[in-house]
């Protein structure tokens, strides 16, 4: 069996076609390769151990009952709003006494309560 010369031609792009496909598949694999290895080393330098996150969870959970504690303690030691508008009225109503026996002072009256 004997080929002309376009046949070879042929066959020559064929393959020329299929080392080209195959080299674009071996470079993305590799070049995936390449991302994957720069990846793992990435997690490899920052990752946690069990016994790391174990213990930043353990300080987490004491400052956060610290926390707890300080704030359970601050609603126990501060005056609340409805504390301070009562005693600010009491003091209002002390003020208009004073201010009412200082005028009936200086208008010559005796204060009768």
């Amino acid at each position: 069996m004997q080929f002309a010369a376009d046949t070879w031609w042929l066959v020559g792009l064929l393959v020329a076609g299929a080392i080209t496909i195959i080299g674009f598949f071996l470079k993305r694999t590799i070049n995936q390769s390449d991302c994957n290895a720069k990846a793992i080393s990435e997690i490899q330098r920052t990752y946690v151990t069990k016994d790391e996150l174990k213990e930043v969870k353990m300080d987490v959970n004491k400052g956060l009952s610290k926390l707890q504690t300080d704030v359970d303690e601050l609603k126990t030691q501060t005056l609340t709003k409805a504390d301070y508008y009562r005693q600010q009225t009491k003091t209002d109503n002390k003020i208009d006494k004073i201010y009412d026996l200082l005028l009936q002072q200086q208008q010559g009256g005796k204060y009768d309560d």
